[in-house]
């Protein structure tokens, strides 16, 4: 006999969620998972419905899920899609499809951004510099310059990325190993305005599994991308995920327990440490005129891009984003 839904006793259930030992029919877990989405966005004070909001999107799970799901709670917030074309082979191109297909579904403007047309190479670049075993690192560090970059020229007021539960306690595992306690008193689900050229960062999949987002996306039937970027295969962070996953199965609600004890315990002691210490300087890059955290010295984006270049990297040249709107 096939058990039926915890929630509304109809339905057959289809997904067991062993942290919260809950089976559900898709209909009740897509309504929790959203409701799980708007709780965090309320509990950390996210949004207001004055915001201008920008969505990092890449074609995957996460931020597909995410947008859809913004759109759906908050369809009177003022919402742009932003998609960041690293030139990845196969890869980028695959991804910009998947976008571009949210973009319609939810009827919102996309901008693009190709690094290959705007500065002239791609992630692949990398490949030759310092950064050659960890062109993730690379990545990420472009994109979050990027992402501020472009949605403080747009005048947004907040970015919202498609970090999950899984990628916040990798992330904050991480810094514990390494020691990294200004690291850890930055990440945080809304990480607020700190200099006049920084757009404060949301995170409302805070309390969501990657299995969550997954399954998701699947039952809403979003685009999302079906090919694995070239430059992530056996990357620290997927060994640390697999790390975790192995404690996980040993205790459903490791994860959970873990970032709760971090947020509510652990954070505001490492924040009083770091208020002791004093707060960290925020200067403008004497190349791009963003925000940089050392004085005279260019910032880390203009640094690894000169180092692609092989020279001292000139003030990147923005051409004028157009939104493109494809609904």
């Amino acid at each position: 006999m096939v058990a039926k839904c915890k929630r509304c006793g109809v339905s057959n259930s289809e997904i067991y969620l062993a942290h919260s030992n809950l089976s559900l029919c898709p209909d009740c877990f897509m309504l929790l998972t959203e409701r799980k989405v708007k709780h965090a966005i309320e509990t950390y004070r996210m949004l207001s419905k004055d915001d201008r909001l920008g969505v990092a999107v890449s074609g995957g799970k996460d931020s597909s899920s995410l947008a859809y799901m913004l759109n759906n709670l908050f369809r009177k917030v003022d919402m742009t899609l932003i998609y960041i074309d690293l030139g990845a082979p196969e890869y980028s191109k695959h991804c910009l499809e998947k976008v571009k297909l949210l973009s319609k579904m939810l009827e919102r403007e996309l901008v693009v951004y190709s690094l290959e047309e705007e500065l002239g190479l791609t992630i692949g670049d990398f490949k030759g510099t310092v950064y050659g075993g960890k062109i993730c690192s690379a990545c990420g560090a472009i994109k979050r310059y990027l992402f501020n970059k472009i949605a403080y020229d747009l005048g947004l007021t907040k970015i919202a990325t498609g970090h999950n539960l899984d990628d916040t306690v990798e992330a904050i595992f991480n810094f514990y190993i390494e020691g990294n306690v200004k690291s850890l008193v930055r990440l945080k689900p809304y990480l607020p305005k700190t200099h006049p050229k920084i757009v404060p960062k949301i995170k409302p999949l805070i309390g969501l599994t990657d299995m969550e987002c997954q399954l998701y996306a699947e039952y809403r039937g979003l685009p999302v991308r079906a090919l694995e970027c070239q430059f992530s295969r056996g990357s620290r962070s997927a060994r640390r995920k697999e790390l975790l996953n192995i404690i996980t199965e040993r205790i459903p609600n490791f994860k959970h327990t873990f970032i709760n004890s971090h947020f509510k315990r652990l954070l505001p002691i490492l924040e009083s440490a770091a208020r002791e210490q004093g707060e960290t300087a925020i200067y403008d890059c004497p190349v791009c005129g963003m925000p940089t955290s050392i004085e005279g010295a260019p910032c880390h984006f203009c640094k690894i891009i000169g180092m692609v270049k092989n020279k001292p990297f000139t003030a990147p040249v923005f051409s004028p984003y157009v939104k493109r709107s494809l609904h």
